[in-house]
Parts: C-alpha cells; structure tokens; sequence
C-alpha cells in the first residue's frame, strides 16, 4: 500500500509538474507581445511604474497620490518609486482594476493606503471564481468594495468607476478627473488602437468587446492608460472603429 501511494505521489507530481511546464511555454509568447512603460513622469500629475511585463500608476493630488494598481512584486516596486523620488506614505488609496497578482501582489507595501476593488470582482477572492479553471486569486489586505459608476474624490482627485467586465468578471476602468482613463487589462493598445487583451488570459473576450463599445460612448477623455501596452492622448482615434460595431 506505501508502495502504491508513493508511486501515485509521484505521478500526480509530474502531471502537475507538467500541466505548470505546459502553461508557461504558452504563456511567455503572450508576454512578449506586451509593452509596458518605462518608470517615469508623464504628466505634471501622472506617473507610470515598471513592473516588468506591467505598469502600475500614481496620480498626484493636493499633497498625497492615489495609485491605480500595485504591481507583481514589492520590491521592485519600492525600488522604482525611489528612482521617482515618492514616499509610499505619501500613497493614500490604491484602486485596483482587478484581482490578478500582477496588479495586487505589491498592496501590502501600501501600508497607509485604502485599498478599493469592485464589488464584482470579490468572486476572484472569495473563492466563488477561479483563474483558468484552477488557480485562486487572493488579496491579502483589506479592502473597500466599490460599485459601477461610483464617484470618490480624494486629495482632489476625483475617481469614477466604469465596470468593464472580460478579463475577469468585475474588472474596472478608472476615469480620473474626467479626462484620465486607466483601464488595466481591458483592452490592449495597437498602433494607437483600442484592441481585446490577450485572448489567452482572457476569462470572457466576448464580453470585453461589449465593454470596449461601453468605453467609446465616453466624453471628454483625453488620455488612455494601459497596465501591458503603454498609453495614447488620442481617445477618439483609439475608440473609434468601436463606436460602428
């Protein structure tokens, strides 16, 4: 009987052992078609933050900053904000766009940061929804659910959620002072185009194209920021094949 055990330990091993080989030969093309910004200052307000394959952002306030995202890993994080000379301290709310480690991992270095998630998304981290079938995203902070259309304002900043769904279920456009859109993963920018993110990570990319169509409705955003495929100041050209579909 230990015999057998050990013998069916091993094999569910090397199943498992294969089935993670297998996804990271998939994954890693997808990975190379992104192109995340370099850390640095694009606005007198807004600041892009490398994270290797992603982009986190800061938008300055009065005196603090608001982050969109928190990236994959804490210490680069903490390191590319040294380059940008910002104290996390100074860091007051961090809005995630959804529930995914490339966007939540670096939370907990926001030590004096509210950190806000729509609602839609809690069944990314409740344990309801699955990643691929299999992998279970987590937060490990608390957390302020926020809804579709919901207006904060924060150090005079003022932040408007758009309930995008696709990538995940309760994913989350951010426009900020009306002009400023943050969309995370849900869209992908080509040529200045809007485009569906990566097919592969998508969990619903029927439903993302409802959601891009939702977004080209918008007015009077100028900016668009993406969390993989950099940024555009041109929103009417970027959205406009979406308005006809």
């Amino acid at each position: 009987m230990k015999k057998i055990l050990i013998h069916l330990g091993i094999a569910v091993g090397s199943l498992a052992l294969g089935a993670a080989l297998f996804y990271m030969l998939q994954i890693y093309p997808e990975f190379k078609k992104m192109s995340a910004l370099p850390t640095q200052k694009l606005t007198d307000s807004i600041y892009a933050i490398n994270d290797s394959f992603v982009n986190m952002y800061l938008i300055k306030g009065k005196t603090k900053y608001i982050a969109i995202d928190a990236g994959s890993n804490v210490m680069t994080i903490e390191k590319e904000m040294k380059k940008l000379a910002i104290d996390k301290k100074d860091v007051v709310a961090v809005f995630l766009t959804h529930a995914d480690n490339d966007h939540t991992a670096a939370t907990k270095y926001f030590t004096d940061a509210t950190i806000y998630l729509s609602h839609a998304e809690e069944q990314m981290i409740n344990g309801t929804t699955r990643r691929l079938f299999v992998f279970r995203n987590k937060l490990n902070r608390e957390y302020t659910a926020i809804e579709d259309g919901q207006k904060l304002t924060i150090d005079g900043i003022s932040i408007k959620s758009i309930l995008t769904p696709g990538h995940t279920p309760g994913s989350t456009c951010y426009l900020v002072d009306g002009k400023y859109l943050f969309t995370g993963d849900t869209m992908s920018l080509q040529n200045g185009r809007a485009e569906l993110f990566n097919n592969y990570f998508n969990m619903d990319s029927a439903t993302q194209k409802i959601s891009l169509q939702k977004l080209a409705l918008l007015t009077g955003v100028k900016f668009i920021y993406t969390a993989h495929y950099g940024y555009s100041d041109d929103f009417a050209k970027a959205f406009e094949n979406w308005k006809k579909k």
